[in-house]
C-alpha cells in the first residue's frame, strides 16, 4: 500500500511541475524557398540550409548571426511559438532589435502552441486578433511592414516594450 501511495505521489509531482516548469520557447523554422515561380518553389538541395533554431522564453537575441549557424542561406522563417496567455514576443528584420528592416509583435491569449507559416500576412501597423484553430492556439499581431520581413528575422526581444497602444510610434528599450 505504501508503495502505491509512494509512487502515485511521484507521479503527481513529475506530471503538477512538467505543467508548472513547461519549457516556453519560439521555434523558428528557416526554409530555403525562391519566389521564381511554383514549380521552383524548393531549391532540390534546400536540405542544407534549412535549420531549426530555438530560443527560451525572456532570452533576447539581438544578433542572430551568432547563434544560427544557417543565418545567411535564402530562406523564408516561420515559427512556432509556446508559453502561457500573454507571452509577447517581437522579430526584428535588423540586428539589435532596429525597427528599420520591420518587425513582427506576437502575444498569445491562450495557451496552446501559436504556429505561423507567413510572417508577413498580417494587416500593416495595426493590431490583429486570430483566434485559435484545430492547427493553433490563438494570438494578436502587430505587423509594421519592410521588404522581405519573412527573410531578414534578425533579433527578437521578449515581452512588452513599447509604451501605449502602437509599437511603432515606440523606441525599443528595456522596460
Amino acid at each position: 500500500m505504501k508503495i502505491k501511495i509512494f509512487f502515485g505521489g511521484l507521479i503527481l509531482v513529475l506530471v503538477c511541475s512538467s505543467v508548472v516548469f513547461a519549457k516556453q520557447e519560439l521555434m523558428l523554422s528557416k526554409e530555403q524557398m525562391f519566389d521564381s515561380g511554383p514549380a521552383l518553389d524548393r531549391h532540390p538541395f534546400s536540405s542544407d540550409c534549412e535549420a531549426l533554431y530555438y530560443v527560451d522564453l525572456k532570452e533576447d537575441v539581438e544578433d542572430m548571426r551568432r547563434d544560427f549557424r544557417n543565418y545567411f542561406c535564402p530562406g523564408m522563417f516561420t515559427l512556432t511559438l509556446d508559453g502561457p496567455p500573454g507571452t509577447t514576443l517581437t522579430l526584428f528584420g535588423s540586428f539589435f532589435f532596429g525597427k528599420e528592416r520591420g518587425f513582427l509583435v506576437l502575444k498569445k491569449r491562450d495557451d496552446r502552441k501559436v504556429w505561423i507559416l507567413h510572417l508577413e500576412d498580417f494587416p500593416d501597423e495595426q493590431w490583429f486578433t486570430s483566434e485559435a484553430t484545430n492547427k493553433s492556439g490563438g494570438y494578436e499581431a502587430y505587423y509594421y511592414p519592410a521588404p522581405n520581413f519573412r527573410r531578414n528575422v534578425s533579433s527578437l526581444k521578449w515581452g512588452q516594450w513599447w509604451e501605449g497602444t502602437d509599437p511603432a510610434e515606440s523606441e525599443v528599450g528595456v522596460k
